[in-house]
């Protein structure tokens, strides 16, 4: 599979993540399940399952408390297994 036709389907699959905000509270969005997409899509979903589940320990605590805004758990799961 071509590097360009990768970055096509991540795109898609970061898409697919920032979807759930127009489709109610999904949790399509959720660690676990954007980086196990992005290692099916590169050809390697262990690698995609263990760094979900350990980004997916790290975001747990993402709550937005008051004015703030918890962080960017769709890019930071796709660029991790990326990376």
């Amino acid at each position: 599979m071509s590097l360009g036709f990768q970055a096509i389907l991540i795109g898609l699959v970061a898409f697919f993540g920032y979807f759930h905000n127009y489709a109610g509270s999904t949790m399509w969005n959720r660690p676990i399940i954007m980086a196990t997409l992005t290692g099916l899509v590169l050809g390697d979903i262990k690698t995609g399952i263990m760094v979900g589940a350990a980004l997916e320990l790290a975001f747990l605590g993402a709550v937005p408390i008051g004015a703030s805004n918890p962080p960017d758990m769709t890019a930071g799961s796709i660029i991790g297994t990326a990376f």
